[in-house]
């Protein structure tokens, strides 16, 4: 009964999605008519710097360590780097600015000290925990998508405004959180980011796995951006910088 209400209302919350929000002419994403309001704009350069949203094809492909690097390499470039989880699952108790307790996804605990994140506020970096029982509830109704975007998007605004660049870390694959309707490939389209997958070493089967996760990324006209193979052995580095770099521009 749990799983049929749950299919009911991610059905019915994707028609939805797709007539306010999404648009597909001849299979091709749709451009933004200007820019988004999660967007941070550089007075210097002139230019928009979108947020760039980190997911993985699978587990353990080392997400969070890559999430670190790149959040590592940005600091050198960009005075402010802002870092959100916008849906969390394993948590850690932790103090805001205003001296309050409250959960905080612990990826989001790692990142902000490690480096310093001293002008983000723990009360906007995981707006939205998912603990053990959130699901049932979200299906039978007791949480709704409307208490839950109001977060993710009060969230990612703050971080936005203090921030020059900003990273959001997703949670496992693409498709992870789409039973309660805040899937990754979802919230990046809210917030207006680029997309950066995480495989691991191989051909076929990263290629297929990222595919996958591409097919997602373009039903909800989310741009990929980029492309991490992780964990490849030494002796096959340069094969599969060859034959998968062949294989995504053929076929992407």
């Amino acid at each position: 009964a749990l799983l049929q209400r749950a299919l009911q209302r991610h059905l019915i919350a994707n028609r939805s999605c797709q007539s306010r929000r999404f648009s597909i002419v001849n299979n091709e994403p749709r451009k933004y008519e200007k820019p988004s309001p999660y967007w941070h704009y550089d007075e210097e350069t002139k230019q928009y710097q979108r947020p760039i949203f980190v997911a993985a094809t699978r587990q353990h492909v080392g997400k969070t360590t890559s999430s670190l690097a790149i959040v590592s390499g940005l600091s050198k470039r960009f005075n402010k780097v802002g870092f959100i989880k916008p849906v969390g699952q394993q948590h850690v108790d932790v103090k805001n600015e205003a001296g309050e307790t409250f959960r905080v996804d612990k990826d989001v605990c790692l990142v902000k000290e490690h480096f310093h994140l001293n002008h983000l506020d723990y009360s906007f970096m995981s707006p939205v925990i998912i603990p053990r029982g959130y699901t049932k509830k979200y299906i039978d109704g007791e949480i709704s998508d409307d208490v839950q975007m109001k977060h993710l998007l009060t969230a990612m605004s703050h971080v936005v405004d203090v921030s020059d660049v900003t990273i959001c870390e997703g949670t496992g694959h693409c498709a992870v959180g789409s039973i309660v309707g805040m899937n990754n490939a979802k919230v990046a389209s809210l917030i207006g980011a680029d997309m950066v997958l995480i495989a691991n070493g191989g051909l076929g089967s990263a290629f297929d796995e990222l595919e996958l996760n591409r097919v997602l990324c373009h039903h909800y006209n989310v741009r990929v951006a980029g492309v991490i193979i992780n964990k490849v052995m030494p002796d096959k580095l340069e094969q599969t910088k060859e034959y998968l770099g062949k294989a995504l521009k053929n076929a992407w």
